[in-house]
């Protein structure tokens, strides 16, 4: 006569899960729904220690327990390690035969400069900021004359000043993301 795993009754020795009817009904259920858990069935055997023992499951049965869920996580692995291989081997193939198609590559020379930006467009930069500078300084200037002189407020100078300044801000910072990309150009030959 064989034993219990968990409470070490007297069993049938044909008895395949080696447990008795009353231990049948306190573990199977667990063994049931290792399927329907995302994370490793050890991992939900350890969160569970607790509840388990209060129901009857001796130390024998978490260790009978703790082989099955063992062994429930290695052919999980297995499975999906086969499911990354077969994934992989099906890219290795697409992408092989996306390959076979006539695709020339370009390759540029390394002396060759990348001509992504041309010169012309970032040439008077410089020159607007300069202008749009002294535009809004001229136009704030005025628009203080105007309060002094007159004790009323020129709104479109101020504004016209305002937006002047704004627009010098703008072409400065067009002119550094130009300087950027010119330094990028430069790593990328």
């Amino acid at each position: 006569m064989a034993n219990c795993y968990n409470c070490g009754c007297d069993i049938d020795d044909g008895d395949k899960t080696r447990l008795c009817d009353n231990c049948k009904k306190i573990i199977l259920p667990f063994v049931k729904f290792m399927d329907a858990s995302t994370s490793s069935a050890v991992r939900r055997l350890v969160s569970n220690e607790q509840n388990l023992r209060n129901v009857g499951v001796t130390d024998g049965g978490m260790e009978y327990l703790l082989k099955i869920c063992e062994i429930h996580d290695k052919k999980k692995l297995r499975e999906r390690e086969e499911r990354e291989a077969s994934k992989s081997a099906e890219l290795a193939a697409e992408q092989e035969k996306n390959e076979s198609k006539d695709y020339s590559e370009v390759e540029l020379p390394m002396d060759a400069p990348l001509n992504l930006i041309r010169e012309s467009y970032g040439t008077y930069l410089p020159a607007a900021e300069i202008i749009l500078i002294i535009a809004g300084a001229a136009l704030l200037v005025w628009s203080v004359y105007a309060v002094i002189s007159t004790v009323s407020i020129d709104a479109p100078a101020l504004a016209g000043g305002f937006a002047s300044l704004a627009g010098a801000y703008g072409v400065d910072v067009l002119r550094k993301i130009k300087k950027d990309l010119s330094e990028i150009k430069k790593r990328f030959r």
